[in-house]
């Protein structure tokens, strides 16, 4: 009988309501029994926000990797800046690692997995992440998951699997997968959410007949991601359900573009390019003149410009401004964690860009 929640891992416990574990009598006494918190997740799509801190995570990874492991890393492809976990690599370097990049199936249909991968292995290394392998997977339609399971059962004879990862990668997602792999029969074990923070705490188990154990750490939330900090309503409207349409804007100098109220990039100087914009499908993307970028912001703030909405966090109002300076070179992104990014041409620009306090913008070659 299982004393912790097979769908998050944190322990069970009958006597504190509306806290972490709580389960009735009845459900406990089933085979794979759910909290309350997993069994609304699963049944009724209702989420109660729960945040694992960096220190309680990084005392569950290092809890893990006490003895020799395989670790399976797992990132989000559409947002791999944001899903690699600052402060872990120190943690690896005595462990093999195999990094799984989730959510191929939201980049467009000529997407060449090859280069994807290719482009991957330089930014591991960039991020000072030294995988023995890397697989672009994904856990929506299956797409590498047969080659990833393969790859961890000749690694894992004598080790456990330890799956480290930022919440809402689609760690869980990936597991049912590689569990319905091992035996068709076995059902989903876990409990997966379009909502960050789903697993609270580390979940071990068997895999079928092939004797592979493997450890499930929670996923990290953090503040330098916009999906960690907008309200749940807002969730929806930034993260992908259908494969990404490239938006591309031929602009000017002196104009703006607005993603929802989350992001604005003002093209100061340069020639007249392109920006192509990936970004949810969904999410509103507003061309202005940059002399009235100001002005629309203060009145259509959480109105044309949304998210963020009322409910989200009221530190996603105040903006703060980084200046950006390209020559002439090859073509790169603009990466928002937890929105998507902007691809530039490669031409040369001198640009704005206005994000949230604390979202950690970055640059690198382009991914597409």
């Amino acid at each position: 009988m299982s004393m912790v929640c097979t769908g998050c891992g944190v322990p069970l416990q009958m006597e504190r309501e509306g806290e972490k574990g709580y389960i009735t009598g009845d459900a406990f006494m089933r085979e794979f029994p759910l909290c309350q918190r997993c069994y609304r997740i699963k049944h009724y799509g209702e989420i109660t926000p729960v945040s694992v801190t960096e220190q309680d995570y990084r005392a569950t990874v290092m809890r893990a990797l006490e003895r020799p492991a395989v670790v399976l890393y797992a990132v989000d492809l559409f947002d791999f800046n944001g899903s690699v976990v600052r402060g872990l690599q120190g943690l690896l370097n005595q462990h093999k690692v195999i990094v799984a990049a989730n959510k191929f199936d939201l980049f467009p249909k000529r997407t060449n997995p090859d280069r994807v991968r290719g482009w991957l292995w330089r930014e591991a290394r960039r991020h000072e992440i030294e995988p023995a392998e890397i697989f672009v997977v994904s856990a929506q339609t299956g797409f590498g998951i047969d080659g990833l399971y393969e790859r961890l059962i000749r690694e894992a004879r004598d080790k456990p699997v330890i799956v480290v990862g930022m919440a809402n990668v689609g760690k869980s997602s990936m597991l049912n997968r590689i569990l319905h792999l091992s035996d068709p029969d076995e059902g989903q074990l876990y409990t997966t959410s379009p909502f960050p923070g789903t697993t609270l705490g580390s979940v071990a188990f068997k895999i079928g007949k092939t004797g592979m154990t493997v450890i499930d750490t929670p996923g990290l939330l953090g503040t330098h991601r916009l999906q960690d900090r907008v309200c749940g309503s807002s969730l929806k409207q930034i993260l992908p359900k259908q494969p990404l349409r490239p938006r591309g804007y031929q602009l000017q100098p002196g104009q703006s573009l607005f993603l929802g109220g989350l992001a604005r990039l003002d093209f100061v100087s340069g020639d007249p390019q392109s920006f192509v914009i990936y970004a949810a499908n969904q999410l509103l993307v507003h061309r202005t003149k940059l002399e009235n970028a100001d002005e629309l912001y203060a009145r259509q703030r959480g109105q044309l410009l949304t998210p963020p909405c009322s409910a989200c966090d009221e530190s996603l109002q105040q903006m703060t401004t980084k200046k950006m300076g390209f020559k002439s070179g090859r073509p790169v992104d603009i990466v928002i964690p937890g929105l998507g990014w902007i691809r530039l041409s490669g031409s040369a620009v001198d640009l704005r860009l206005h994000t949230p306090v604390r979202i950690e913008a970055a640059v690198r070659p382009a991914l597409i």
